[in-house]
């Protein structure tokens, strides 16, 4: 939790984010030099050594990741820890997080030696149940076996690096009775944040914090043009990466199996990356002027000035299905749905019901932009309160897709018929 007093004046203070920073600052020759030998590659590149790509993306590789280390302990350089009378305090600037001793059932230092590394966390075990979605201590939250069968699974866990000295002797002199010392662990001990797990609760507190927005008599459920304007960002990227990799590969002269394999490989990324742009520019084309609306009569879609209706007096059931990147609102009708209707037929999906006696057809329409979802769920509680079953949490990738082909078939036998 978040608090405004500050650590005593004796207290031990240890700089963790600046120590981390500066035991990663030899990864700083890595992330420059890396694009230095790709660029120095990419303007010599004699045709007979075609293999010298491979140690060149290897390392342009390996610097990417050792610049997101990098940025990632320099957003933690202002986190600092201290020990004193009252517990062990977290600060990062202006905020701080205070763990009381007598909330603790012991504190220690686990290690392992992972390969010719040496990994050290500190340990700080609770009596009872923590906060897990603490906003500067979440990522700091483990699950592990206790040490105990009377303490609970979940601890503070905090990577101090080659650092265990240091806290090891604050740990002992401000909590004495709570130091168990310092135990070896399996190699994988270490264990991850629950990223997935924070988010979706914190998003869940956050919605049921906030009121109902104030709509007028029309609601947007999905802008088609503002999605297909990231086409147009994403698309010239991709055309120029695909550009200059090809480039790079393609020698000025040369002959035998390396300016083969070189041809080869760059008539595979023009293929791959044509494919792609034909696939956006179809998706932007079918997006630019598609828009969706909801009101007190129903659910509206127009594209090119066509446009289709869903009442909310044919439909059981209305909700917002989610998931970590995704929401989508469900229309589920009272009987069958035409899934070759002119213009809705791209919104048909097949999936297991909410309710016994719904059908398994319903329409899937895609929230966006993804803030909206708050007016889309005020407009269903205010226009159809009855059929409002709220959604529900789903997997990844849950939206489908269109069924294109069998929509096809369908017309090819209805116009032969």
């Amino acid at each position: 939790m978040i608090i405004d007093t500050q650590p005593a004046a004796d207290a031990t203070v240890l700089r963790y984010g600046l120590r981390r920073l500066l035991w990663a600052l030899p990864l700083l020759f890595v992330v420059l030099f890396g694009p230095f030998a790709f660029c120095m590659v990419l303007t010599t590149r004699p045709a007979d050594s075609g293999w010298q790509w491979a140690p060149v993306v290897l390392f342009l590789l390996f610097s990417v990741v050792c610049g997101g280390i990098l940025v990632s302990r320099w957003r933690k350089r202002r986190a600092v820890t201290a020990f004193d009378a009252t517990g062990f305090w977290w600060i990062e600037g202006k905020r701080s997080a205070l763990i009381r001793w007598d909330s603790l059932a012991g504190v220690g230092i686990y290690w392992a030696r992972p390969g010719k590394s040496v990994v050290h966390t500190v340990e700080l075990c609770p009596k009872g149940e923590i906060d897990r979605d603490d906003p500067l201590l979440w990522s700091y939250v483990r699950d592990a076996a206790p040490l105990h069968p009377d303490l609970p699974r979940l601890r503070y866990r905090i990577d101090v690096g080659n650092f265990s000295v240091a806290y090891g002797k604050a740990l002992r002199q401000w909590a004495p009775e709570l130091w168990f010392g310092r135990q070896e662990q399996p190699d994988s001990y270490m264990g991850s944040p629950d990223r997935v797990g924070h988010r979706e609760r914190t998003a869940a507190a956050q919605e049921a914090a906030l009121q109902p927005p104030s709509i007028g008599d029309t609601v947007v459920v999905h802008e088609g043009r503002r999605l297909a304007r990231r086409g147009f960002l994403v698309l010239p990227i991709l055309t120029t990466v695909g550009a200059l990799a090809v480039w790079g590969l393609v020698p000025g002269y040369g002959h035998g199996v390396v300016a083969f394999i070189r041809y080869v490989i760059s008539a595979v990324i023009v293929l791959y990356v044509g494919w792609l742009d034909a696939i956006g520019v179809r998706r932007m084309r079918t997006k630019w002027n598609q828009r969706i609306t909801m009101d007190a009569t129903g659910v509206h879609w127009t594209q090119k000035g066509i446009g289709a209706t869903v009442p909310w007096s044919q439909l059981a059931a209305v909700g917002i299905h989610h998931s970590e990147h995704d929401h989508t609102l469900e229309l589920c009708p009272k009987g069958e749905v035409d899934r070759d209707a002119p213009g809705l037929w791209q919104f048909v999906r097949d999936a297991e019901p909410q309710q016994p006696g719904l059908p398994r057809l319903r329409y899937r329409i895609s929230v966006f932009p993804v803030s909206g979802r708050y007016a889309v769920a005020a407009g269903c509680r205010r226009w159809a309160p009855e059929l409002w079953f709220t959604g529900e949490r789903m997997a990844n990738n849950y939206v489908g897709r269109p069924d294109r082909k069998g929509h096809r078939q369908r017309l090819r036998a209805a116009q032969t018929g």
